[in-house]
């Protein structure tokens, strides 16, 4: 009897907490796991505010002295060695963790003990009206026996005689003027352009296509002078008749010697002489040595859009007038090329929730001599940001996302340095990577920012530059409290007055390997000149003269507009790093594609319509984008941001519409480029073409004697965008679709 009482008692205790567990399970509902709340939100904000307090001026400017302090051109020791051991140090320190990566490439020097230059050859073999071989010292800081003398990277050494020629600005037009308009034969002579308007490789192909021998590169004062002459270095900030822009000819981006792979130690390196290289030499003087030479050209007188601001006659020649008639110029030059050791530098911050998930952050390191601007105003910029943000990780800051630091060697060569890492790591960078920030420099002015991107970062651009203070106590007196007041003021778009212009990504720094490879979404920032000066480039761009001292006492002294610069970078990063739905906007792609056909149509339509042709594939294929576009962004304004999987959805299709639009079979045929809708110009890789395939098949149509070919690659160009567009439309749709087609039975 006592033993069934015990036993009942056991049975009735386990009905009771049988009853409690049921009960517990369906009548309370648990609260979810606290990572999981966490993962939910987006990150706190109080980090944004606490990462600009961080952000100090003072150390910019501290960092740019060490930058900036000895000439450090790719493949020299003060680059690949100092430089590389400190910033590495630095993150390896103070980051998650750093790695260095090396690089056998090929690069190009002057020969330091005979000089280029250019000359007047007289018939009897007497030379005169010898350029300077080297940049007059203008200020204490530019006095190093490291100093590079000018050159233009991979010009082939030789020594040209012939008639000297003016050719403007070297463009395609200014060639066509010259043979077409004036029927003037171009073989065997000398070319003197001006730089400005397009890259200076484009400008030696074209010299090469229509039969000069040698050209002669020198800086206007028209394009690099924004008040009077008397007005330049160390005074003002515009270039003096002595400086000469060193730069790179090379057509191609990364390592020539190892085309689409990396140039590590097992690469296959090709010969040099089987590679596509300059075939004319090639050098940069002053506009002081130039106007030598134009002031006693023959010929007739210069168009007005032709004339500079030298106090000269602008003529087109070819050949010198009397007493000169029988002279030549003779061009000399002993550039030579050879494999150097490049280095990369990668600082990691390592992501909370989503570590397989980048946002790249980049900047190049080598300059061609002190690059006080190009590139360590951007290089001291980023390590003070990196700074600031493990400042943040000390004091409990974790992003959601990976932050990658990139510093990269060799850009100025041809974005030698990113394109081999892309090269290397792009299996990981392809399919991690959110978006890529560059800042090659962060001002080669300091009148508003100016800023390159894909369409679908335009909104995220703007919201950062709301929130940081304007630089400009002018500006801020004026009622324009923030970086975005003044740039949509300064620079407000052409198709809306309300928003600030953003413009489109060329070939011009590191962001082109990731966008024309991988297809990553990217942007550039920087602050820039008032546009009002109608300039080619910030004056001392590339010269012995770029040094510290024409950036902390004549451009931003108090370097307020490189930590505003620093500050809308970070901003980004943490945006895109702690934000649980990726803050990408395709509909704003939709409304710049449809902008694009309209423009199209405005340009080509007429021609298009002779020849049975219409862009109605491309229009068709653009409204379905916008469709899709518009029901993701819904999709997304709706998600459950709760479960991690379906936010996870809805990122990965957002990463997926930049990649979506690349072919691999290249543009045009061209596989180092390969963004259907967004390419290097044909005849100017610093410009981005829309719509690029089809940009060039049109280009010059009507005098190209095969008409039937061309027109049949506007048929075919106009069939890949079509195809391009619509496949771009399929990555946005419903998981439970492909194509537009549902796959519920």
């Amino acid at each position: 009897m006592h033993r069934m009482k015990i036993l009942g008692i056991i049975a009735i205790g386990v009905a009771f907490l049988v009853i409690g567990i049921l009960i517990g399970h369906f009548g309370i509902t648990p609260d979810q796991p606290a990572w999981l709340q966490r993962m939910s939100k987006d990150g706190d904000p109080k980090y944004s505010q606490q990462l600009f307090q961080k952000i100090q001026a003072e150390e910019i400017r501290k960092n740019l002295q060490f930058f900036s302090s000895k000439p450090h051109i790719a493949g020299s020791t003060q680059e690949e060695e100092v430089l590389v051991n400190y910033i590495h140090k630095t993150w390896q320190t103070s980051l998650h963790g750093a790695k260095i990566y090396n690089y056998t490439v090929l690069l190009s020097y002057p020969n330091a003990s005979d000089s280029n230059y250019v000359s007047i050859l007289s018939v009897d073999g007497i030379e005169s009206d010898l350029s300077e071989k080297v940049e007059k010292i203008l200020s204490p800081d530019q006095n190093d026996s490291t100093v590079v003398n000018p050159f233009n990277a991979y010009s082939p050494s030789g020594v040209i005689v012939g008639d000297p020629v003016y050719v403007n600005y070297a463009t395609v037009e200014d060639f066509h003027y010259l043979t077409r308009n004036l029927s003037m034969n171009l073989n065997g002579t000398v070319a003197i352009a001006r730089y400005g308007k397009i890259f200076r490789g484009d400008k030696v192909k074209l010299g090469e296509m229509f039969g000069c021998a040698g050209m002669i590169l020198y800086s206007d004062p028209a394009d690099y002078v924004s008040g009077d002459l008397d007005r330049v270095f160390p005074v003002d900030w515009g270039l003096p008749g002595t400086g000469a822009q060193r730069g790179t000819l090379l057509q191609t981006i990364g390592d020539p010697l190892t085309p689409f792979y990396p140039s590590t130690s097992s690469a296959f390196f090709l010969n040099e002489q089987d590679i596509e290289l300059p075939k004319i030499p090639v050098t940069p003087i002053g506009y002081n040595d130039a106007a030598k030479y134009l002031s006693k050209m023959s010929g007739m007188e210069a168009p007005g859009q032709w004339k500079g601001k030298l106090n000269i006659t602008y003529r087109v020649g070819p050949g010198f007038a009397s007493p000169f008639e029988k002279s030549k110029i003779k061009l000399y030059v002993k550039t030579y090329n050879i494999q150097k050791t490049i280095k990369n530098v990668f600082g990691f911050i390592e992501g909370q929730y989503e570590p397989d998930r980048y946002v790249v952050l980049g900047n190049h390191r080598d300059a061609w001599v002190f690059g006080a601007i190009d590139p360590s105003s951007g290089t001291a910029t980023m390590m003070e940001l990196s700074r600031a943000m493990s400042q943040l990780l000390k004091e409990g800051w974790r992003p959601r996302r990976s932050i990658l630091f990139c510093s990269w060697g060799a850009e100025e060569y041809g974005l030698i340095g990113s394109t081999e890492g892309v090269e290397e790591m792009g299996k990981v960078l392809g399919s991690r990577t959110v978006a890529y920030l560059n800042v090659d420099l962060s001002l080669e002015g300091n009148s508003t920012l100016r800023a390159l991107a894909t369409p679908i970062l335009h909104k995220l651009l703007f919201a950062a530059a709301k929130k940081v203070e304007n630089p400009n106590p002018d500006e801020v007196r004026a009622g324009r409290r923030s970086v975005y007041d003044t740039w949509v003021k300064n620079l407000p778009s052409r198709h809306d007055p309300n928003i600030p212009r953003v413009g489109n990504l060329g070939s011009g720094s590191d962001y082109a390997p990731f966008l024309q490879v991988l297809g990553v979404s990217a942007a550039d920032v920087r602050y820039t000149y008032d546009q009002k000066y109608s300039l080619a480039s910030y004056p001392m761009y590339h010269s012995v003269y770029e040094t510290m001292h024409l950036v902390s006492h004549l451009m931003d002294q108090g370097f307020k507009y490189h930590q505003a610069v620093a500050r809308l970078w970070g901003e980004m990063a943490l945006r895109l790093a702690d934000d649980v739905l990726l803050n990408f906007d395709c509909v704003q792609y939709a409304e710049t594609l449809r902008r694009i056909v309209k423009d199209l149509q405005s340009t080509y339509g007429p021609k298009l319509q002779e020849h049975n042709m219409s862009l109605d594939p491309i229009k068709e294929a653009v409204e379905g984008f916008h469709q899709a576009a518009k029901a993701l962004q819904e999709r997304a304004e709706k998600v459950n941001r709760e479960n991690p999987l379906e936010v996870r959805k809805i990122n990965d299709q957002l990463m997926q519409i930049e990649r979506s639009f690349i072919d691999p079979l290249g543009v045009g045929g061209n596989l180092l480029y390969r963004h259907v809708i967004y390419a290097p110009n044909q005849h100017n890789h610093y410009v981005a073409s829309s719509f690029p395939g089809l940009a060039a098949a049109m280009f010059d149509i009507e005098n190209d004697p095969n008409q039937e070919r061309r027109w049949q690659q506007v048929k075919k160009e106009i069939s890949i965008v079509a195809y391009t567009v619509t496949s771009a439309s399929s990555t946005m749709q419903d998981i439970n679709s492909i194509g537009g087609v549902s796959m519920k039975y």
